[in-house]
């Protein structure tokens, strides 16, 4: 088989089938599984390829060749299941087709949205019903389920479930290697947690000692002393069992660790409520973080109901909760709960001071991603102004609290003031964490993003390259983000004619993107595109030919975007060496997917039409080519600066011959 699996889904619910594509993709198997014999061939390090299906064949009205080969060639079928996919025509075609070869029973789905049977749930809306009736044909029976909906099974079991299913093994040893691979992980989070009440306590007593009634002073300062070691000694007792003396030689997890502390948690420290709710919190954002939402949510309502009289505990519960709203995407509810933290740091605290401006700046964040770019304005403008106040204009409070602005100019679409912020971010950044940060990354990359939308390529390139440097130092060279990143610039040269450059750059992203995700990988699309771009500037036209046919072969399987952009360019190269009626019929069939998938991008369609006219004069049809160059001049102008590639080669074609 020539894919693990292919996963088949409504174009609305792409982001989903996206996540789950790069989640089974990049899942490297522990090295006892290495080597076994699978349905799907010996395991190595990862999965075969997966085909991963990316539109609704709306022009077509039958399945799609390349569809019905893939799924021959296709060990499991994976339906992203939800009332959008239930009733997709392409979705049940492709589930009858796969089902017709005799593989029923490599069926999976993944659960995304709606509810599964609804016929049999009284008073449930029909409309909600996520599996899709082709599963349920000719006999077939519901297929085994993975579900990703808040509060069910959580990304990393869904995951672990379906690649169970994929390799016919059982689930609980992929899961229990899973935890066990983790331990270290949460061994270094539990124990800085452990640091962080240390830190907390430090904060605590030296806020007290600044109180102006020393008797009062001194009784609070040694009951919060004695909080605070009450909550270390708590937290290191978690770790006793890691001795093997202990467990007997027993193999402890970090997963059992952690279930352990919160099954502790839970039936004792009754007496003191302040250390039980900042415990169950701590316990509830490692099991966030974790993507166990339904367990960390449920661990902090739970904390909720304590008599907890320490307004920072009460921030910082409802933060978590706040946290786990915004996890799953409840981005109002994030806000809301967001909200109402804000109360209980106005108290006499040191911990309520810093906590009040992290909020006001993530109350903006959830606001603006909840389509209310109104919401959160003045509560980032009066984080900033209490972080420079306490922490002064060079702090790393003010870096986030710029970042968060710059978030939210971005998305309004106002680049000049989005950029001016992330410029100070990263000024900070770099000064206090250097350049091999993860978030300087981050904020290189969005001002390389930004630039390049004001049309400012000097300042994209030389924050793209700053971002690239990044990458490399916080991922290693052979990361496939690096490779996308290495791309981004690339293409940045190509558009400035610096096409050596842009080539070199080009070969490094492939490689990387082959050694890391599969051949077939829908990124190389835009990879094998651009190299094509760059072989044709340096005036290599079979090399052009070579990798821009390797392009479409991908982009057709895998329905990539850029589709209509490498059939373009495949028949501005068939026209340019006499090939004219190959050239036509390319362009024919590039037309309507171009303005399909590019709907808002005039210059696109111009671009084609300028390539067609180019193909009519080369077929000796003078005034209908010279007349279409003409017209397709004022779009391609307005989108590219003069000595751009496209404004230069559009220019060359409408000059005097």
């Amino acid at each position: 088989m020539r894919y693990s699996a292919f996963i088949s889904y409504n174009h609305r619910d792409r982001k989903f089938a996206s996540r789950l594509h790069r989640s089974l993709e990049t899942y490297r198997f522990p090295r006892h599984l290495r080597g076994r014999e699978t349905a799907v061939g010996t395991i190595t390090d990862r999965l075969p390829p997966i085909f991963q299906d990316r539109e609704e064949l709306a022009s077509s009205a039958d399945l799609a060749t390349s569809v019905r080969e893939a799924l021959e060639q296709t060990h499991s079928l994976i339906v992203v299941c939800s009332p959008n996919s239930a009733r997709s025509k392409w979705v049940n075609e492709e589930i009858r087709a796969f089902t017709a070869l005799g593989r029923r029973h490599h069926v999976q789905c993944l659960i995304v949205d709606g509810e599964p049977n609804v016929s049999h749930i009284p008073g449930a809306d029909a409309e909600q019903e996520c599996l899709p009736p082709a599963l349920f044909e000719n006999g077939g029976g519901e297929p085994l389920a993975a579900d990703v909906r808040p509060g069910q099974d959580g990304w990393q079991s869904a995951r672990l479930k379906l690649l169970a299913g994929i390799l016919s093994i059982p689930y609980d040893e992929l899961r229990q290697r899973d935890l066990a691979r983790r331990q270290r992980r949460l061994a270094i989070i539990a124990t800085a947690a452990a640091i962080g009440f240390v830190v907390m306590a430090a904060l605590t007593v030296f806020a007290l000692v600044s109180r102006k009634d020393a008797i009062e002073q001194r009784d609070i300062a040694r009951q919060k002393s004695a909080t605070a070691e009450r909550t270390i000694d708590f937290v290191q007792s978690l770790f006793e069992v890691s001795d093997p003396s202990e467990a007997r030689g027993a193999k402890i997890t970090a997963q059992e660790v952690l279930d352990k502390g919160a099954d502790r948690i839970r039936n004792t420290l009754d007496d003191e409520p302040n250390v039980k709710a900042q415990l169950m919190t701590t316990l509830s954002k490692v099991y966030l973080g974790l993507g166990s939402f339904r367990r960390g949510e449920s661990i902090i309502r739970q904390s909720m109901t304590l008599p907890v009289s320490d307004p920072a505990v009460r921030t910082q519960q409802l933060m978590g909760l706040a946290s786990s709203a915004y996890r799953q995407g409840n981005y109002a509810e994030a806000v809301k709960l967001y909200r109402s933290a804000l109360p209980f740091t106005d108290a006499d605290s040191v911990s309520g001071e810093d906590l009040k401006p992290a909020i006001l700046s993530a109350i903006g964040d959830a606001a603006s991603r909840a389509g209310d770019l109104s919401g959160g304005t003045s509560g980032m403008l009066t984080a900033l102004r209490l972080d420079t106040a306490r922490f002064g204009v060079n702090s790393l409070q003010m870096a986030r609290d710029y970042e968060a602005l710059g978030v939210f100019h971005e998305t309004r679409g106002d680049y000049a003031r989005a950029r001016t912020y992330y410029e100070r971010a990263v000024a900070i950044r770099l000064k206090k964490q250097g350049l091999s940060h993860p978030l300087t990354s981050e904020d290189l990359n969005q001002l390389g993003s930004i630039a390049y939308f004001q049309r400012d390529p000097v300042a994209a390139e030389r924050f793209m390259r700053q971002a690239m440097r990044s990458d490399m130092l916080v991922l290693g060279p052979d990361h496939p983000d690096v490779a996308i990143t290495t791309n981004n610039l690339a293409r940045l040269m190509l558009e400035q004619r610096k096409f050596a450059d842009a080539r070199t750059l080009l070969q490094r992203a492939v490689a990387v993107t082959i050694k890391n995700r599969s051949s077939t990988n829908d990124y190389l699309a835009l990879l094998y595109a651009n190299l094509g771009l760059a072989n044709r500037g340096l005036g290599q036209t079979a090399d052009a030919r070579t990798f821009l046919n390797k392009a479409l072969q991908v982009a057709e399987l895998t329905k990539h975007r850029n589709l209509g952009p490498i059939l373009t360019e495949l028949a501005d190269i068939a026209c340019a060496d006499g090939r004219t009626a190959e050239g036509l019929r390319l362009l024919d069939r590039a037309a309507p997917i171009t303005r399909t998938d590019y709907p808002d991008d005039r210059w696109r369609t111009a671009w084609l039409d300028n390539v067609r006219g180019a193909c009519l004069l080369k077929d000796g049809r003078i005034a209908e080519g010279r007349a279409l160059l003409a017209a397709s001049m004022m779009p391609l102008r307005e989108r590219w600066p003069a000595g751009t590639l496209y404004r230069v080669r559009a220019e060359e074609r409408l000059a005097p011959h």
